[in-house]
């Protein structure tokens, strides 16, 4: 409830009548700033653990992890796109990119955009309200796959229901990539995977190859020439790439640790219920 009360008020904070990736930029590093508060304050007064048990436990791979999550992310609506071109619902028009100074300081700009989405998002989802699921559902007539499938569920739902959909196609995208990033705390019980996916799907999905919207950067704009519910970007393809997405967090998390299914780190937190 805190968190929702800063989300709403903090744009009224920085330059309510401005535009672009510079007051974005600006937005989203103070609420990153505001949640991390918001994280550490919570493990204190209420959770009363160490914050790093909230998939903050910052080790060797979460380099390796993030830059494989960015991989499996920018892969989505790149296959997507891919598919869209070559079937001809996508057109590249003639406008040419041009490297410039600002375009660079733009690109920039939208990295920290897109990062910081992805690192609060991340911290709130999957790393406070699913860690607290699973423990709130851990009741000794529960078994823990059904207190971790129900946990999986409410935070993708939950995840799903704070992003605007206006088509319940639109719906089932969120609540898939809520199922997604999800299933990559749940495998690796650590919020570095879900980051790298969020942001690299984010960024190339918003300013590689933008296709809702007209960006201050688009780097390779492109031309819908096919049904937008198919080829848009909540659409029924890059939906559809999330399962194959699903498969690749899988079989990573299973050349990560040499073993397949729910991390270590996840199955801590539930009881003995022999």
């Amino acid at each position: 409830m805190v968190y929702a009360v800063v989300f709403l008020s903090i744009p009224a904070l920085i330059d309510p009548s401005g535009t672009g990736l510079l007051r974005a930029a600006g937005l989203r590093l103070l609420l990153g700033l505001c949640t991390v508060g918001l994280l550490f304050a919570a493990a204190l007064f209420v959770d009363k653990r160490p914050v790093y048990r909230f998939g903050l436990c910052i080790d060797r791979y979460w380099l390796t992890d993030s830059v494989a999550g960015a991989l499996i992310g920018s892969a989505i609506p790149t296959a997507a796109v891919l598919l869209g071109l070559a079937v001809g619902w996508l057109a590249v028009p003639e406008a040419a990119f041009t490297l410039t100074a600002s375009t660079l300081a733009n690109i920039g700009l939208a990295i920290v955009v897109t990062v910081c989405i992805a690192l609060v998002e991340e911290f709130v989802y999957r790393g406070y309200i699913l860690t607290n699921a699973i423990e709130g559902l851990d009741l000794r007539w529960v078994s823990s796959p059904v207190t971790i499938a129900s946990a999986w569920g409410i935070s993708a739902f939950l995840f799903a229901v704070v992003h605007p959909a206006p088509t319940l196609l639109v719906g089932f995208h969120y609540l898939g990539a809520g199922l997604l990033l999800g299933l990559a705390y749940l495998i690796t019980g650590q919020l570095a995977l879900p980051v790298g996916i969020h942001a690299g799907f984010n960024f190339v999905s918003g300013y590689v190859f933008p296709l809702d919207q007209d960006p201050s950067v688009s780097i390779a704009p492109l031309a819908v020439q096919g049904p937008e519910w198919l080829i848009g970007q909540a659409g029924v393809l890059q939906t559809g790439f999330q399962l194959s997405a699903a498969i690749f967090v899988v079989f990573y998390g299973w050349w990560r640790s040499g073993s397949l299914g729910i991390s270590p780190a996840i199955k801590s937190k539930i009881r003995d219920k022999s």
